[in-house]
């Protein structure tokens, strides 16, 4: 498989510690401008390489593949498996509008 544009090996290498890969994550997330959870992983995974994460979170390389390309929305509990390699996991909170 040839490597994307965007494969940086040695984040690549970092992104397996999952301390260093929370932080990297939850830093894309920060303020008005950061970027949304899913938007944030496939940033991430992108990075790390499409290999190394299947090998991580054991899920279906093609699965991964169309989450990347935007074909693939994530349901929560799928979302919950991308994000479990790296120690994190999301959850909806609803709040009363002001």
């Amino acid at each position: 498989m040839k490597r994307g544009k965007s494969y940086d090996e040695e984040l690549s290498h970092k992104l397996k510690n999952a301390k260093f890969a929370q932080s990297y994550i939850l830093t894309l997330m920060e303020g008005d401008d950061g970027l949304s959870v899913e938007d944030a992983l496939r940033h991430t995974i992108a990075r790390m390489g499409i290999k190394e994460f299947v090998h991580l979170a054991h899920v279906p390389q093609p699965n991964v593949s169309e989450f990347l390309s935007g074909k693939r929305k994530l349901k929560p509990e799928t979302l919950n498996e991308y994000l479990k390699p790296f120690r994190l996991k999301a959850r909806l909170v609803l709040e009363e509008a002001s």
